[in-house]
């Protein structure tokens, strides 16, 4: 028929006029989907084909419109307008104004999801503020709030802390792998290389203590491996590969592994080792947690060969100046172990044993006398272990030395003596020590009588403390020890000395 209309393609030409109109408008910045879809559904339904249309009325409904496009878009469109009510035109001047406000943003009009749930009377969060808001006005009302500002919203506050207590004892914990530290110990650089052999070699000690423990718990026979920790603590003494990465990678001084385990009987775990055998332990470990892990006998010596113009020469030795000393002005044991052993008494000196290189009795006026050594003086001494009649040294005009004057002041003050022997006692002594000197504990100077008026020689009377472990004169806790002395054998090669 001429004239008639060809609706399926004015739909299709609209739709499409209509999408570009849509992509136009929201590439303008429209804010909202009412202000992008609403002139487009006046102007379709102004759309004069669909007035003619029987039962239509010039009215067609908004899905009628997208119901023969199965786009994507068409399925958003429709799913976005299905609902809607009153369509109008939009006033053009209202995207402008809404463009031109600096607060308006390309999503603005629309709501988060947090603020509906928040907004939403039946949800968790709504019934929770009202929660609070009604239990403040309660607690406003019971004359429990605070005076002031109110605090419907925030959290409630904390009960009121209760008074500290007071205690008659606080005693700290210590949680560290060893009880006593030092500032050595503790800032020892863990990045040091170090061989594995030698830290096996180390750990050796750790591995003989887990023996004795297994031991014990059978009831076994520990002689033999009481030996072998002997003999092993005696060698450690000589480790020249010794570093601060390995004393704590070996965890050899750790409470719970290493060596504390050996001396210190809370720390041994039934485990009851020979009394020679906790002093070494204890020795050694004193002086690694020190950090000195130098084995030389004679470290911080200066020992020199000086020649004459006669061919004769001599060895001469002397403290270094920058190696660390202990004073031997202190009373008491000074930090010395019962039995430790030196090769010459310039040793002793540095290590704060007797503060004289060749004098017998050291003190100083006022304080007594703080150590003696014995040695073949040529004076009328008797040595029986605990008890020993010592010399005090000639005078003149009567007049006593000042070494003597020393003693008498400790006998006057009750001090301790530390005694030192030395290989220098007659070869019938039985508690000489075959090489170097030895310290062999505290006695007191029980009195004195002169023997010498013109010399003013004294003889002074010593008794050793009672509760100190036996001289170390005999056995297998003899010292110094067969390392010691094949140690002090060799450098006196090197010194050209010689053994004898």
């Amino acid at each position: 028929m001429s004239g008639s209309i060809d609706f399926k393609a004015a739909i299709e030409e609209e739709k499409k006029r209509a999408k570009n109109e849509y992509e136009r408008r929201r590439s303008s910045a429209w804010q909202t989907k009412e202000e992008l879809v609403s002139p487009l559904m006046s102007d379709m339904k102004s759309f004069e084909p669909f007035s003619s249309i029987p039962g239509l009325g010039g009215a067609l409904p908004v899905t009628t419109a997208f119901a023969t496009d199965d786009s994507a878009w068409g399925k958003g469109y429709e799913e976005d307008v299905v609902e809607e009510k009153d369509i109008s035109p939009i006033d053009p001047v209202e995207p402008i104004k809404r463009r031109q406000s600096s607060t308006a943003g390309p999503y603005a009009g629309l709501v988060s999801a947090r603020k509906r749930k928040r907004d939403d009377p039946t949800s968790a969060t709504q019934t929770a503020s009202s929660r609070r808001q009604s239990m403040a006005s309660e607690k406003a009302r019971s004359g429990d709030a605070d005076k002031g500002t109110s605090r419907p919203f925030a959290p409630p506050k904390k009960p009121a802390r209760v008074a500290t207590a007071n205690y008659d004892e606080i005693r700290k914990i210590d949680t560290r792998g060893t009880a006593k530290t030092s500032s050595w110990y503790d800032n020892i650089d863990m990045k040091e290389k170090y061989a594995r052999s030698d830290l096996i070699a180390l750990q050796s000690i750790n591995t003989l203590i887990k023996d004795c423990q297994r031991e014990t718990a059978r009831s076994g026979n520990l002689d033999q491996l009481f030996a072998n920790v002997r003999i092993r603590l005696h060698k450690m003494e000589f480790f020249k590969f010794v570093s601060g990465v390995l004393i704590k990678k070996s965890k050899v001084l750790d409470d719970d592994a290493g060596l504390p385990q050996i001396f210190d009987d809370t720390q041994a775990k039934g485990v009851h080792y020979p009394w020679d055998v906790k002093l070494d332990a204890h020795m050694l470990w004193s002086k690694w947690i020190a950090g000195s892990l130098d084995p030389h006998l004679l470290r911080g010596i200066d020992s020199a060969r000086k020649v004459r113009a006669a061919g004769k020469s001599a060895i001469s030795h002397k403290l270094s100046n920058d190696y660390p000393r202990v004073s031997c002005n202190a009373p008491g044991d000074n930090g010395l172990h019962n039995g430790q052993w030196w090769p010459m008494q310039i040793c002793a000196m540095r290590d704060g044993a007797h503060g004289e290189i060749e004098g017998g009795i050291h003190g100083q006026p006022g304080k007594g006398a703080y150590s003696v050594v014995l040695s073949s003086g040529g004076y009328e001494d008797l040595d029986e272990g605990d008890r020993i009649l010592y010399c005090g040294t000639s005078g003149t005009e009567g007049k006593p030395t000042g070494g003597t004057t020393r003693l008498k002041e400790t006998h006057k003050l009750s001090a301790p003596l530390r005694v030192l022997r030395s290989s220098g006692l007659p070869q019938k002594n039985r508690y000489r020590p075959s090489k170097g000197l030895r310290y062999d504990g505290l006695y007191d100077v029980f009195g004195y009588e002169v023997i010498d008026e013109e010399t003013a020689m004294h003889r002074f009377e010593l008794r050793r403390r009672p509760g100190q472990h036996p001289i170390r004169y005999q056995g297998v806790e003899r010292r110094p020890t067969d390392d010691e002395l094949l140690e002090y054998s060799n450098i006196r090669h090197l010194l050209g000395i010689g053994i004898s």
